[in-house]
């Protein structure tokens, strides 16, 4: 598929989104809440990694170069990162596959802090670094670590999960079951 095709991305999206939400709907009750829970603990990580990037003023940064990192989100948002909306009967935000980055509107990120992709969330450029110091960067990569060995389990759990975007994993799942064992 031309990834950069934008009806053919809806496509994909509409489809992905369509099996992801009807494979929730599945789940036993036992297995969507330990997702939920989870989703819950990723969630609250990705949180303190954005709460550090706010505090080294990263948003003002990001105006300054006007967000050049989120041109290469393309496709990052995983299976988590969409069950987490889902399982809050929350409406994702509509892709604008004409965008560098389908989630980024004028504003910045459409998605909460905690609705992001691993790679969008624990990315810091040199900037955002520098203000950080020693000690912030220090906490920072704990962080990512602690959150990358989350993303892990969940892969280790979920065929569709993982740090790989969904629509790429939904075209190498194929006709899997993003919830089926790996």
């Amino acid at each position: 598929m031309n990834r950069r095709d934008p009806h053919l991305e809806e496509q994909l999206w509409r489809r992905t989104r369509g099996a992801v939400e009807g494979e929730l709907a599945a789940l036993p009750a036992a297995e969507r809440s330990r997702l939920q829970a989870h989703l819950a603990a990723l969630g609250a990580l990705q949180e303190r990694l954005h709460q550090l990037v706010l505090d080294a003023g990263g948003p003002a940064l990001c105006r300054d170069c006007d967000g050049a990192c989120c041109g290469c989100g393309r496709n990052h948002l995983t299976l988590g990162n969409l069950a987490v909306l889902l399982l809050r009967d929350l409406e994702p935000p509509a892709p604008d596959w004409n965008a560098p980055c389908p989630w980024l509107g004028p504003a910045g990120c459409r998605l909460a802090a905690d609705q992001r992709p691993f790679n969008c969330i624990s990315f810091v450029c040199e900037a955002v670094e520098a203000q950080l110091g020693a000690a912030g960067c220090s906490t920072f990569y704990a962080l990512e670590r602690e959150l990358r060995a989350a993303y892990a389990q969940l892969a280790g759990r979920y065929a569709g999960a993982g740090l790989q975007g969904l629509l790429l994993r939904a075209e190498r799942l194929g006709v899997r079951g993003f919830f089926t064992r790996p």
